[in-house]
């Protein structure tokens, strides 16, 4: 035993040299127990992470535990109903990230301050290991020597333009606070500096020249790591769609049964038919229906002037889906729930139907799921509209740019105290704390999607035609389409059905 234990280090540290992996001695003892530490290496550096400790590992054990209880469990209760269905289940709720009956929140100041806290920890977290940082405290830069290079982390608690025309930044950490300057003549520095928002956690590579004051060389994003997609062997494909707004009189209720026929392959050519019966997996992303009060003179816009209605239809809607395809729905502004971020469930008695549909699952917003052994973040998007109004050169025509914004940044609350509403919950559940392959988000109506770093983004069409206050904005939605993803070789299709 004590020969092999050996023989699996130096295995390990040869292993963890050609990723380029650095591990601390308390987690090489662990895995070198493990017959299965090549996995679990592999999965840690493909997740972006270069320091390897001990809790990290840890952490990734309890969840494949936790997750295999839950796979049993699911397996055990599986009813015959259930073992009929086309397929074999291959997903998995990560729970840990999903508000729903986790909100313990009074609104506090002591909440705030909990808020702000784990999300400041959660991103100089993953900063350090994304950019090797070894940032001093901010109350410790009294003591270093003037002109010497300094690696800093805070977060912007002001930002302005000098009489010189500089950009200036207050950073705080957790114990104090430090001025950043940004010159005017950095070229290099020029994209990053108008990205910056308040709150944003970021790392300061550059020079010390006074007292409290810093001149920026380097801006560090928390990001993603640069990876190449993550694919899967098998021809499975994931659709997507949002926005249905169910009850209002401009919901495209032809284009939308246009939909359902389609996806339970009544509809299209024999290659089509065959096509639709390889799709998986169906993610909606929010607005499911219209809602009640949720601007002023909606009354007189909608068609169904009950909640209790409006979701009645979307139940029926959704049940038409096929059992053999997973359905995750998340709620949106306009949902019968509470309007500020992280959203809950659409609760039970709303739509009792789904709940007790074995193939519909209904989330919170923001949340995740593992399919096919890849992370998926559902977001509706309600944050993407004060991106839009504090970084220049953003497009409501292509939200994909506001969603890398926030991959960029690793959270889904830029900035606290804008248009969109918070809760301070005791856990920061808008950071973005997986490295996900998959990101759908809705909510802006209009088609888009990248790649960004080997993750796939999708901003979702909408079944609602044009308001009058998006023909006031000057925006022009793309309605009627859903989007269909091949996991296989991440390849894009729009499925339009606003034709005749």
């Amino acid at each position: 035993m004590m020969l092999e234990t050996g023989t699996n280090i130096n295995k390990i540290v040869d292993f963890a040299r050609d990723k380029k992996l650095i591990m601390d001695k308390d987690a090489l003892a662990v895995l070198s127990v493990r017959p299965d530490w090549r996995s679990i290496l592999e999965e840690i550096a493909n997740d972006g992470f270069f320091l390897i400790t001990k809790e990290e590992i840890e952490k990734r054990l309890l969840r494949t535990k936790i997750s295999l209880l839950e796979e049993s469990f699911e397996l055990a209760e599986t009813s015959k109903k259930t073992e009929e269905r086309e397929g074999v289940r291959n997903f998995r709720i990560l729970k840990e990230y999903d508000v729903t009956d986790k909100s313990y929140t009074q609104g506090s100041v002591e909440d705030f301050v909990k808020l702000f806290r784990d999300k400041f920890h959660t991103l100089k977290t993953i900063l350090e290991q994304r950019h090797t940082l070894r940032a001093k405290p901010i109350k410790r830069l009294k003591y270093t020597k003037e002109q010497e290079e300094i690696e800093l982390i805070g977060m912007v608690y002001r930002k302005w333009e000098t009489k010189a025309g500089h950009t200036a930044l207050e950073l705080e950490d957790l114990e104090d606070r430090c001025i950043v300057v940004i010159p005017k003549n950095d070229r290099k520095l020029e994209v990053e500096k108008n990205r910056i928002m308040l709150d944003d956690v970021l790392g300061i590579r550059g020079v010390k020249v006074s007292k409290d004051m810093v001149i920026a060389k380097e801006i560090l994003w928390p990001d993603l790591p640069q990876r190449n997609m993550k694919l899967i062997n098998k021809e499975v494909y994931v659709a997507s769609i949002s926005d249905m707004h169910v009850g209002s009189k401009l919901f495209l209720e032809r284009a939308f049964q246009k939909f359902l026929a389609w996806i339970n392959g009544n509809a299209g050519s024999p290659e089509e038919k065959k096509f639709v019966k390889k799709i998986k997996y169906l993610f909606v992303t929010g607005d499911n229906v219209d809602g009640i009060g949720i601007y002023p003179k909606q009354h007189s816009e909608l068609n169904i002037k009950s909640i209790k209605e409006q979701y009645e239809v979307f139940s029926n809607y959704i049940l038409e889906i096929p059992e053999r395809i997973e359905v995750f729905i998340i709620p949106g502004q306009h949902d019968a729930v509470r309007w500020a971020d992280p959203q809950p469930a659409i609760p039970k008695k709303l739509v009792p139907k789904l709940y007790e549909a074995e193939n519909v699952h209904l989330l919170g917003s923001p949340s995740w799921v593992e399919i096919e052994g890849l992370k998926v973040l559902l977001y509706h998007g309600s944050c993407l509209h004060d991106v839009f109004s504090n970084i220049s050169g953003l497009s409501y025509e292509k939200p994909q740019y506001a969603i890398i914004e926030l991959l960029r940044r690793r959270d889904l609350m830029p900035a606290y105290g804008m248009k969109h509403p918070y809760v301070p919950e005791r856990r920061d559940y808008m950071v973005i704390r997986e490295v996900p392959d998959l990101v759908f988000v809705g909510d802006l109506h209009h088609v888009g999607y990248a790649t960004y770093r080997g993750t796939t983004i999708i901003n979702n069409s909408t079944w609602q035609d044009r308001t009058d206050y998006q023909i006031k904005q000057g925006h022009v939605p793309t309605p009627g389409i859903a989007i269909v993803l091949s996991l296989k070789d991440r390849k894009i299709y729009e499925k339009h059905f606003l034709v005749s």
